[in-house]
């Protein structure tokens, strides 16, 4: 007799293309409502946000290759790839997964399956070149798994197709009855399980791809990508990882990690890239599925496995609002290795549960002290010394949209407001003097480190004279030009800034941009000085040669605001203070300056700025073709530049 359940539900993540000027953090989520606990909402349950992934006992994980498009459809003229080849780029995806010695997951092609429809919900883990027509992002993984506890018995009917699931036949998941869908051991399977994962690649001529394989075929073209690329990304989704915000791993090397959401289909380097695996990749796999965790089993370590404990460490800690005194959900947490400010791992913030409606499957945000138990973060990392830094996911490099319902949980409630900041210690959880400033974590293998506790800035005023951004530029500049940007800020914006105490002036941010995602942003200058403008709000001087800061090879975020922190905010603050005071100072100036070509990246094009159109333009913008000696007052667009000042802490 078969049992039917309908405890499970659907997760899915796409992989997005970026245009050609734009371009694992932790675990995919699923609700659990074990226990059935009433929430403040009449009719509704708590649902706690887990993590997902596969038991152990799904391991290894057998996919099926759908072959009924061979040779793989290529929207922009004759098909030229194979299926084997195909399969055989697939199966190198895995492996680079696979083959993570402190990390047991296993993902392997078994068998093949002839669906002429789209993949779902059937117990079979298909990889299709078939999509959905409304279908219009690269590729997507989309996973079912348990939303509750359950203990699975001979005979269910999981998928509710008339065919038994669960055999107790089995001690791990098999084919027992030759049909060409997964059964899986009876026991006790924990809400967030995964149950079934379909990979599909988007090849249709409205909005698909032509999906290469060779070295020589990755192209500058936006319509075609590496397969193993794409492949390496959504398998990493297969396992239960979520998308990152790390998309820059250091001033040499513009590529982020595997799994940041975008893909540059129009640079051949983060293409090639994308084919193997960065150290955020690694970690969190080896976290979700540590070797060395069971005495047996796949957990067990085996010949050529490493115990993730030998590997690896941990950083702990929390995230709090300062200004809303509130744990933050899903603030992104990065560990960056000292004195090379190279990215290492990130980690989202948070412990969070949602209302959900069993009539509807509707989930609902209350407030933050329902919604959010607390902020806590814990970021596996190499041996090694690191620097911590928080952000706010506000779009930029992604949206909270791209990474998590926690990460939407905290924008819903208006968390993700604050700047960027590292770890300080002492000076967490007061108005802090240096933002920039930063204390260092050292961890060794087996190691936690507990209570690196940040709480974000509370006394910050950004003053931006802008709006939302509608582009970056500019692209293409005439033979030997060397652009200049500056954005003016006007004394009277400063002068009524805690009027009656001191300021700090602790920070410049530029939204910057690339063309060639590989390439980090790197600026010839970047300057904070003084000037005086004419009645018609032309540029009358601007004292780049006696500049109050200035930082030479500026190395920038891509598709993000870059802080530019200075070095003593107090004594700033007092010279601007006094110099607003007395008339010296009219206006500060912030200013990039790009230098000239020739640039790196496959496009040889220089760094970008972000700027905004909405109109009335502002009219603090200025562009410079020659290095700064002459500029010219923006009336189109105003550059996204900010000035961040303070009030002191005691």
């Amino acid at each position: 007799m078969m049992r039917k359940t309908a405890a499970v539900a659907l997760c899915v993540l796409l992989t997005l293309a970026g245009t050609p000027a734009l371009r694992a953090g932790g675990r995919l989520e699923q609700i659990d409502i074990t226990g059935f606990v009433p929430s403040p909402t009449a009719g509704h349950l708590v649902a706690k946000i887990v993590g997902i992934q596969w038991d152990a006992r799904t391991i290894p994980v057998r996919y099926s290759m759908n072959t009924t498009l061979n040779p793989i459809p290529n929207p922009l003229g004759p098909a030229f790839l194979s299926m084997d080849a195909a399969r055989a780029a697939l199966q190198a995806s895995f492996d680079q997964w696979n083959q993570i010695p402190t990390s047991y997951i296993d993902m392997q092609i078994t068998g093949t399956t002839n669906n002429v429809g789209l993949a779902g919900f059937d117990m079979i883990n298909e990889l299709s070149f078939r999509t959905a027509a409304a279908f219009n992002a690269i590729a997507v993984s989309p996973s079912t798994s348990l939303i509750l506890d359950m203990t699975l018995v001979n005979g269910d009917d999981i998928d509710e197709d008339g065919d038994s699931d669960v055999s107790s036949a089995i001690t791990s998941a098999a084919d027992v009855d030759g049909d060409g869908d997964i059964e899986f051991p009876p026991g006790l399977y924990k809400a967030g399980t995964i149950l079934d994962n379909d990979v599909q690649f988007n090849t249709k001529v409205s909005n698909g791809l032509r999906f290469t394989v060779a070295d020589a075929d990755v192209d500058v073209v936006g319509r075609s990508v590496d397969l193993m690329c794409v492949a390496v990304h959504e398998f990493g989704h297969s396992l239960g990882l979520s998308h990152t915000m790390n998309n820059q791993k250091s001033g040499s090397d513009g590529n982020g990690a595997t799994m940041f959401p975008f893909i540059d289909t129009g640079d051949p380097a983060a293409e090639l890239g994308g084919r193997s695996l960065d150290i955020d990749d690694i970690a969190w796999s080896a976290f979700v599925y540590p070797e060395g965790s069971a005495a047996s089993g796949v957990a067990a370590l085996q010949p050529g496995d490493t115990a993730f404990g030998a590997e690896f460490g941990l950083i702990k800690g929390s995230v709090r609002h300062g200004l809303l005194n509130q744990p933050i959900s899903a603030a992104s947490v990065l560990a960056n290795v000292h004195n090379t400010g190279a990215a290492s791992v990130s980690a989202y913030s948070g412990t969070t549960q949602v209302s959900f409606n069993p009539a509807t499957g509707g989930l609902s945000v209350i407030s933050a002290a329902f919604n959010i138990l607390n902020g806590d973060y814990t970021i596996p990392v190499p041996k090694g010394t690191y620097e911590v830094s928080v952000e706010p996911i506000d779009g930029f490099p992604a949206a909270a949209g791209n990474i998590s319902l926690a990460a939407q949980i905290g924008v819903v409630l208006g968390q993700h407001n604050f700047n960027e900041e590292f770890w300080s210690k002492n000076q967490e959880g007061v108005p802090e003097r240096r933002p920039g400033d930063e204390k260092t974590v050292s961890v060794n293998p087996g190691q936690t480190r507990s209570g690196i506790d940040i709480v974000t800035n509370d006394s910050t005023l950004n003053i931006n004279n802008f709006r939302a951004r509608a582009a970056s530029g500019f692209i293409s500049p005439p033979a030997g030009a060397n652009f200049t940007y500056a954005l003016r800020v006007p004394a009277s914006q400063i002068g009524g800034i805690n009027p009656a105490g001191e300021i700090l002036v602790t920070a410049a941010s530029f939204d910057t941009n690339v063309v060639d995602s590989s390439v980090s942003p790197r600026f010839a200058d970047a300057i904070l000085t003084t000037g005086t403008v004419n009645p018609d709000g032309s540029i009358n001087t601007i004292a780049l040669d006696a500049p109050l800061a200035h930082a030479s090879g500026f190395l920038a975020q891509e598709n993000d605001f870059s802080p530019f922190y200075f070095q003593d905010p107090k004594e700033l603050g007092q010279i601007v203070r006094q110099g607003v005071a007395d008339g010296s100072i009219q206006n500060l100036f912030l200013v990039l300056r790009v230098g000239p070509a020739p640039y790196p990246g496959v496009s040889g094009q220089p760094p970008l700025v972000g700027f905004s159109t909405a109109t009335p333009i502002l009219g603090f913008s200025y562009l410079s073709l020659d290095g700064g000696l002459t500029f010219t007052r923006q009336t189109t667009r105003d550059f996204r530049f900010s000035l961040l000042v303070s009030k002191p802490g005691q």
